[in-house]
């Protein structure tokens, strides 16, 4: 009978032990998702009269922090540098345009938008506006970042388009 309590003892004993590290392992998990960074790109088109503006926006839609990592910006397939690449995509109208690069070590809150890059342009007609659009989009972006947990994650608008 003794053997019998002691055997019984035993497998209470595992099973606790056993499920205390499922829960750990699921706890770690949820904290690891409840600062989980999530980036995105879209663009606002407004055209007032015969004035329009086109603006790429990076949102953080997640819930914690994202630290940028690295920061790249293609035009054509081809990595350049920033300036150069939204000059070569823009032509003319980059001299009516706001940019903003975000640096390493840059961190971006929850819920927060930058405005990574806005143009304003003369457009008489909806041609106008989508052919500087078509512009805009040759331009890709590569963006390495981090979350609090510092788990690496990469955003590539290549894939996200």
């Amino acid at each position: 009978m003794e053997i019998l309590v002691s055997i019984s003892s035993l497998i209470i004993a595992l099973c606790a032990l056993v499920f205390t590290i499922w829960q750990t392992y699921i706890q770690r998990a949820h904290n690891r998702l409840s600062v989980k960074p999530h980036l995105f790109t879209f663009t606002t088109k407004d055209r007032n009269n015969n004035l329009a503006r086109l603006q790429v926006l990076l949102k953080n839609n997640g819930l914690g922090p994202a630290f940028i990592n690295k920061f790249q910006i293609y035009y054509k397939g081809q990595e350049c540098e920033p300036d150069a690449a939204i000059n070569a995509a823009l032509g003319e109208w980059a001299k009516n345009s706001i940019r903003t690069i975000l640096g390493e070590e840059y961190a971006m809150s929850e819920k927060e938008s930058e405005v990574l890059l806005s143009v304003t342009f003369p457009a008489e007609s909806d041609e106008v506006v989508e052919s500087i659009e078509k512009k805009i989009n040759q331009l890709d972006l590569i963006i390495e970042y981090s979350s609090a947990y510092e788990k690496m994650e990469t955003y590539d608008s290549r894939k996200n388009s």
